[in-house]
């Protein structure tokens, strides 16, 4: 299991589409490839109606829900699943996204 975390913005078919800026957005995938799990984050997310506009350099092997906080316990499992599951931790305006 990976955790791959990017930045998108919403594009015009996104029902988030000015309503906010843009996202953290945070996939767990299901897969065997770390360099594999990161297209599909990408996919996946561009599925959802959403631009990348940049992967974290750094992305995290999970190799059992014991490792997480117990609140993100349910996002491991759910992935586990369905092979896949995404977070979309959204601001308002550029400022916030430009940490």
């Amino acid at each position: 299991m990976y955790l791959i975390n990017l930045q998108a913005k919403p594009e015009k078919e996104s029902e988030y589409f000015d309503k906010v800026a843009g996202a953290f957005v945070s996939v767990y995938i299901d897969y065997i490839d770390g360099e594999g799990a990161i297209q599909l984050a990408k996919f996946y997310t561009e599925e959802e109606g959403w631009k990348v506009e940049s992967v974290d350099d750094e992305f995290f092997e999970i190799e059992n829900e014991g490792e997480l906080d117990d609140e993100l316990q349910e996002f491991y499992k759910e992935a586990k699943e369905y092979g896949y599951t995404m977070v979309f931790n959204c601001y308002e305006s550029e400022e916030e996204g430009e940490e």
